[in-house]
Parts: structure tokens; sequence; C-alpha cells
């Protein structure tokens, strides 16, 4: 493939060669019609004049030819010359009062020439040729003016007519208009020219002008190359000034348009940077929270190894078991949440919800609730559990098992996070469509400062609250993940009167 050797013309360059062959085009045509409209006028004034001096030459004297002119082929007009004089004393046809010089009068009589002749500038009559004498003697005499040509005298408006079986040619020269129509298109190339010149001058600076906010806007998009947008910077300070998106609606609409992407790019590059230190402090925590069980078991091994008593070996293998419980639920609620992410990416941003990749099938969300407290009420006794749910089953579709996480996941919070003596209200309703889960109680309320970060992985409610209840710190997210994979939505509202989660799924 072969690269184009030279630079496209600018666009301000495109559009003043546009502008000037626009106004090229429109001033030819201007022209080509003045000039058509003009000599059509200047025709018809000379057939006028045409006319009046046929008028004069049919007009004359009916007593015959005046005397003194040849009243047969003038002498010398076998050989082609014209300006032989010929004696007209009394100038009763050529050069007679009220004729203009150059008019040329030739009169036929049984197609033979009996006069023809015309007078210079100078008064001197002169015959013409025989080559003259038959064009003229070809024209049909009726009195129609034409144009012909004759010879070295030029064109001329000719106009013949019979009278009494006679022929009267009367003809007026075009040089005068055709040096008229010269001088109009003379005049039309020179104002074209100037014209042209003060356009493509004017359209240049204006151009220049128009096109200066959409040199902006491409300043500002080269400024942006130069950002090192590697480093997952956000920060992206260029845009568009006002001035330059008001100076027109297309600069404004690519102004706009760059405005709202670099916006795009700025939030895609924050998203990135707190994505990737969310996975950092994930990483962080998921190894300090494996690190403690593990760090549990080998402790317990090397004092199995140590011992030889069976009720201390005993109780070793019982703590490490529980230990190796832990970190099995830690690794679960990993592998969910990853295939909960996994899920969401592969749906995409517009399949909010969406369950096409995922096994759905009718859940009875009634039993799983009710299941879940009388669990819940076994574990805890020392709390006061309420149930409120409708007679008729609540059915929707879905993941079960994921669904039964969601509530057991609530409810073990409401467990593990207040003291003795809490009243938990474990509610389901039918509304609107959709369907509430409430779990509230009436214990310490949440500090103000962590509910933004609740349903965030690894997040606590108080310090080293989870450690001493022995969570993870990813009921909550969990909770979040799969109740958003089921196109739903929760919330928590707490205060010193109640703090109450409430889980929104819709019916389908």
């Amino acid at each position: 493939m072969s690269g184009r050797s030279g630079r496209a013309p600018s666009l301000r360059w495109r559009i003043v060669a546009a502008v000037a062959l626009l106004l090229v085009a429109t001033n030819v045509v201007v022209g080509a019609v003045t000039v058509v409209a003009y000599r059509g006028y200047l025709v018809g004034r000379l057939d006028a004049e045409l006319a009046t001096a046929a008028s004069r030459v049919v007009g004359g004297p009916p007593g015959g030819m005046p005397s003194g002119f040849p009243t047969g082929s003038p002498s010398g007009s076998s050989s082609g010359s014209s300006s032989s004089a010929a004696p007209d004393p009394d100038n009763t046809f050529i050069g007679a009062p009220g004729q203009s010089a150059g008019t040329v009068i030739a009169i036929y009589r049984d197609g033979d020439v009996v006069l023809g002749g015309y007078t210079d500038a100078r008064g001197r009559q002169h015959t013409l040729t025989t080559a003259q004498q038959r064009t003229l003697a070809a024209l049909d005499p009726t009195g129609q003016p034409v144009t012909t040509g004759l010879g070295s005298l030029g064109a001329f408006r000719a106009q013949a007519v019979g009278s009494d079986g006679d022929v009267f040619v009367t003809a007026l020269p075009l040089d005068d208009l055709d040096a008229s129509i010269g001088r109009l298109l003379l005049v039309i190339a020179a104002v074209t020219l100037v014209g042209l010149l003060v356009a493509c001058w004017a359209g240049a600076l204006l151009v220049r002008r128009s096109l200066r906010p959409l040199e902006h806007v491409a300043a500002v998009a080269s400024s942006v190359t130069t950002l090192d947008l590697d480093r997952g910077e956000p920060d992206i300070p260029a845009r568009v000034a006002d001035a330059d998106l008001a100076a027109s609606r297309e600069v404004g609409q690519v102004g706009t348009a760059l405005n709202r992407l670099l916006g795009h790019v700025a939030r895609a590059l924050t998203v990135r940077r707190d994505a990737e230190a969310g996975m950092r402090t994930f990483v962080a925590d998921a190894s300090h929270e494996l690190r403690t069980p593990i760090a549990t078991v080998r402790a317990y091994a090397e004092l199995t190894g140590r011992t030889d008593d069976p009720a201390e070996v005993r109780r070793n293998v019982d703590r490490i078991g529980t230990e190796a419980r832990r970190m099995g639920d830690l690794v679960e609620e990993l592998l969910l949440l990853a295939r909960l992410d996994a899920a969401a990416v592969a749906a995409g941003p517009t399949a909010a919800g969406s369950t096409t990749s995922r096994t759905t099938q009718p859940v009875d969300l009634t039993s799983i609730v009710v299941e879940a407290t009388m669990d819940a009420r076994t574990t805890a006794p020392g709390h006061h559990w309420t149930l409120q749910v409708d007679d008729d089953p609540v059915v929707i579709d879905g993941d079960a098992g994921a669904l039964r996480r969601v509530v057991t996941n609530l409810l073990t919070n409401a467990r593990t996070h207040t003291p003795a003596g809490t009243a938990v209200v474990v509610s389901l309703r039918r509304a609107a469509g959709a369907v509430h889960f409430v779990v509230a109680n009436d214990g310490p309320p949440i500090p103000a400062e962590a509910l933004p970060t609740l349903f965030d992985r690894f997040t606590r409610g108080a310090a080293s609250r989870s450690r001493e209840h022995g969570t993870s710190g990813l009921g909550l997210a969990i909770v979040r993940a799969v109740v958003e994979a089921e196109g739903g939505t929760v919330r928590v509202v707490s205060d010193q009167a109640r703090t109450a989660f409430t889980v929104t799924l819709p019916l389908r």
C-alpha cells in the first residue's frame, strides 16, 4: 500500500475554492444571460433603424434610377473590388440624406442587379462585388431582417422588400453592435476577476474566523493525547470552552460530544482506579482473613505432634476442624462473589437483572424465610424473633440457593451484631409488582460513617466486630451481589430507634 505523498488541502481553502468556483460559475451564467439580452436589445434597435432605412429606399422616386449611376454590373465588379467609386451626384439612393455611413443598398429587377453600393464615412460611394451582389440577391424578399455576411465588409443586418417586381435590399453593418458586445464582455470579465479576488480574500478571512472555534476543539483533543492515561489518573482538565460551544451549532455539537467523551473517559478512569484500589484491599483482607485460620491450624498441628494425650489431641483436632471450616466458608464466599461478578460482566450493563446466564426456577420465598427464621430462633434464643408473612406463599423466579443465602446472611447479621434481648422483626410482603423482604431490629444503630460502604467486601460495622463473632465481612457483600443479579435492590436505614435492611425483588 502506498501512502499519499502530500498533505490534503485544508478545509479552509477547500471552502474558499468551492465559493470561488461557485462565484465564477454564477458570474459566467449571469454574464452570458446579460450578453444575450443586451445583444437582443441592440439587434432590435438595429432592426428598427433598418426598417427606417429600407422605407427610404423603397419610397424613392418612381421615375427610374438616378442619372449618372450605371444600370448594369459596375465596372471592375468581376475583379471583386469594392473600392471603385461611382458617381451619384443626386444622392437619390446611395448616400441619400438620412442614411448612415456604411448602409448598403441594392435594387434587383428580374434577378439582375440594377443598383448596388454603399457610402463610406468620408462620403465616397462604392459598388458591391459580384459575390456581395449574389449574397444579397439570395435574400428572401419577405421584409424580415436577417443577418448575413458580405465578405470583407463584415456582418450586416439585411432586409429585402419586393415592390412592383423590383427587390429593394437594405443592410446595416453590425460592427458597432459587435464592438459594444465586446466592451460589455470585457467589463464583465474585469468585474468577475476583481469580485473573485475580493471574494476569495474576504472568504478566507471569514472562514478562518468561523473555523477558529473548531481549531480550539482540535487543540483540546490534541492536548488529551499528551496525558499519561496509562497511570489511571482520572483528572482530565481539558474541556472545550463555553464560548467555542456557542460559536456555531456544528462546532457546539462537536465540542459537546468531545466534552461528554472526556467526561466518560474520566469516569472510566475513576472506576478503574477505584476498582484497582478495591482489588488491592480485597486481596489484602482476604489474605489477612485466611492467614489467621492457617496460622491456627499450623499451631494446633504442631501441638498435636508434641503430645501423646488423647484428650488434648482430640481438642486440637476439633480446633483444626473449626478453623478448616472457617477457611472453607471464606473460600466458598469468595468463589460465590467471583461467579456473580463474572455473570454481571457477561450480561453487560444493559442486561441488569437478566438471568440468562444463571439457572432460575420458581422459588417459594415464604418457605425460605420461615425456615431461616426458625433456625435463627434456635440458634439465638436470647433474641425476640417476630415473623410477618402473607397467608399466600410468595413465589418468584430465581436461584433458590442464592436467595436462601440472602435471607440467611441478613438474619445472621441481625443475630451476631446485636446483643441478647434485641427484638428482630422479619417481614415478607407483596406491593406494586414487587416483593419486599425486611429484617429490622431495635439494637444499637450502625455508625453513620459506615453506612455508605456497608455492602462493600470485608467492610465491618465496627472495629473488629466481625472477628469477635467469627464472620468474614463478606455476608452483606454477597447479599447485594445476589440481589442485584436477581434484578432487585437492597438498602439499609439506621437510627437510634431502628435498623432495617430492605430487599426489593421484582415479581416475574
